[in-house]
């Protein structure tokens, strides 16, 4: 890092806010290709190199976060991050061990749970979760979706009015104005690439939540994943919108709404290094879960992409994330990936306008909620 850089860091930080650098962070390792004897700087474990941050300053934070150097994350998000994790954790305090209907069903979408009692075990994995945005830079050259998914885009919220997405959160940047970071984006330039409505189900949280109350279930979770852990909802494709296709599961990286890093308070990583995980969060990184100290197969996305928290890879996290769908909160969920590269590089069509899949989450959710009517009445009678 160069000096004059440092200083212009410094400079912005609030009085009172440390800044430490460590510049020769890259790990030592052995030169394979070429001689097995030398040790040289292993740069592709640089990205594993945050974990040792965390560890040794554990005590002095109650929230922890790494991203990926081109993602833009605000106070917005963090403190939505926060509210949202103390509100599952009072849910997780009050929450039974069992229920009747945990483990609950996944073979067929139509007989998801999608409410009602969630246990401790579910809840224990639960956390608010991301997708990364980018906003159009030419909607001539590389253009959002042409042809949505065929579920209806429905503006209107309950108790809310029209509402759309708030790109003020996400995307303003105080930036000076450039083609490739606009300033003040409009809501219909914001897109999604690895996801769509396709790859989601919705769950009312339990009603001990105060904060949220729908939620958005991402995808994510899979491998190795304890039946009585896992948390259905009500899929996006349950009342035929998507033909004879099969709810998506696991990670297909279309649809893995991959976030570029990670965020967590300190109870969320305690638990998940003590046992949630099935390696370590935080070092050391012994066998069987890694080798090499976490130094080989371990990648990038791996440890700052954040795939260990929230997917079942080999020494993954399984971590449930979840997005509230109410409109005051639903864009603190879209971070930035300010590089604006990824409209250059995919096709057309896997550019999803982030305020059409809002509008359609807000047409399942209340497709949930009349169906949630209708087996209530079904119950009382």
């Amino acid at each position: 890092l160069k000096p004059e850089r440092e200083q212009l860091i410094r400079d912005s930080l609030p009085l009172g806010v440390g800044f430490q650098v460590w510049d020769d962070a890259a790990p030592l390792g052995y030169d394979n290709r070429n001689s097995k004897d030398k040790l040289i700087p292993n740069t592709r474990a640089l990205a594993r190199q945050h974990r040792y941050v965390i560890k040794d300053k554990f005590f002095h934070y109650d929230m922890f976060l790494a991203f990926e150097d081109d993602m833009v994350i605000t106070a917005d998000h963090v403190d939505h991050f926060m509210a949202m994790s103390a509100d599952i954790d009072r849910l997780r305090e009050s929450a039974p061990t069992t229920l009747p209907d945990v483990p609950e069903t996944f073979d067929d979408p139509g007989k998801m749970k999608f409410f009602g009692e969630m246990t401790k075990g579910q809840l224990d994995r639960a956390v608010p979760g991301f997708i990364r945005v980018e906003v159009l830079l030419n909607d001539t050259v590389h253009s959002g979706q042409r042809n949505p998914l065929p579920i209806p885009l429905d503006f209107e919220f309950e108790d809310a009015g029209t509402r759309h997405i708030e790109p003020e959160i996400c995307c303003h940047v105080n930036m000076p104005q450039s083609p490739r970071t606009p300033q003040s984006p409009p809501a219909d330039d914001v897109i999604i690439w690895e996801s769509n409505v396709k790859a989601f189900t919705l769950r009312e949280l339990p009603t001990a939540s105060n904060y949220v109350n729908w939620t958005v279930v991402m995808l994510g979770p899979g491998k190795r994943e304890k039946e009585a852990e896992k948390i259905g909802g009500y899929w996006s494709g349950r009342q035929g919108f998507f033909g004879d296709e099969k709810r998506p599961t696991g990670g297909p990286p279309d649809l893995i709404a991959q976030q570029g890093g990670w965020m967590a308070t300190q109870t969320q990583i305690a638990r998940m290094n003590d046992g949630l995980c099935m390696g370590s969060f935080l070092p050391p990184f012994d066998p069987p879960s890694y080798y090499s100290d976490g130094q080989e197969s371990m990648n990038v996305e791996f440890w700052s992409g954040s795939y260990q928290f929230f997917t079942g890879v080999k020494s993954g996290c399984n971590m449930q994330r979840l997005m509230s769908i109410h409109p005051d909160h639903f864009s603190k969920h879209l971070i930035y990936h300010v590089a604006n590269n990824k409209q250059k590089q995919l096709a057309r069509e896997r550019m999803v306008r982030a305020d059409h899949l809002f509008a359609q989450l807000n047409s399942v959710q209340k497709m949930a909620q009349t169906e949630k009517e209708k087996i209530l009445q079904k119950k009382s009678k």
